[in-house]
């Protein structure tokens, strides 16, 4: 009698001991654990509130591709911001700057999707399995920053040039060619500024010697999937005395 053939493993039942993996490839099928690794790896515990809204974030913010670095990124930026700004907790930053981050604004269904999943919702999507890992390690100060030490970042929305964009507003330079993910040429403003001193017969304040001066306020630090990251220049910084995380 010939040995039973299992055609899900390409081997003979019974001999376990001979072979150590499936070889799933030869019979065109997905190794079952193959889509749960990396920063897609399952959620086995609960999920706390500053957790969970980083994720949200970091998974409303970045394209439908799910791309690890690009979901990443978001959220190590965030957390970047946050650690610089006096140790804020996310919620804290939201608060302060209202304008941070649209997807928290209630109109963004990812946000939204993540904000309110259950855990098992969340373990069927492999894009909020990034995101809630991305938060967890980002929070953690563990994992690796694809932001490349970011503040803020840019989807493709950028392109539309809405004046109320910061970095259209204020203008931005590429760190790196490669980051010109949009094909969108840089935007420069220049600005001089000066230090001030009380003018003792008017007691106005009036310019005196140049403090510096720069081309643009934000200058990117890297590109995933369809998001830009940026902060600012150190140019704008020394020029201005400005914080780098406001």
């Amino acid at each position: 009698m010939g040995v039973p053939y299992d055609e899900r493993f390409c081997r003979p039942f019974g001999l376990e001991g001979l072979f150590h993996r499936p070889v799933y490839s030869l019979r065109g099928f997905q190794d079952p654990d193959s889509a749960f690794t990396g920063l897609a790896r399952k959620i086995t515990d609960k999920i706390d509130a500053e957790t969970r809204l980083l994720a949200a974030i970091a998974y409303g913010e970045a394209s439908t591709a799910d791309l690890e670095d690009e979901v990443a990124g978001i959220a190590h930026a965030v957390v970047n911001r946050a650690k610089a700004w006096g140790d804020k907790k996310v919620s804290a930053v939201l608060a302060n700057d209202a304008n941070y981050t649209y997807a928290a604004n209630g109109k963004n269904e990812r946000f939204n999707l993540l904000k309110a999943a259950s855990l098992e919702a969340i373990n069927k999507s492999k894009g909020m399995r990034i995101a809630v890992n991305a938060a967890r390690e980002a929070l953690a100060g563990q994992g690796r920053d694809t932001s490349n030490d970011a503040y803020w970042w840019d989807g493709i929305d950028l392109k539309d040039k809405k004046s109320f964009n910061p970095r259209i507003k204020h203008g931005f330079k590429y760190g790196a060619p490669e980051h010109n993910i949009f094909g969108m040429d840089e935007i420069s403003k220049p600005v001089v500024t000066y230090w001030q001193a009380k003018n003792p017969k008017t007691g106005e304040l009036e310019n005196t010697k140049e403090r510096g001066r720069y081309d643009c306020v934000y200058r990117s630090t890297a590109a995933h999937g369809k998001t830009i990251f940026w902060r600012y220049t150190p140019e704008y910084v020394s020029a201005t005395g400005g914080k780098e995380y406001k």
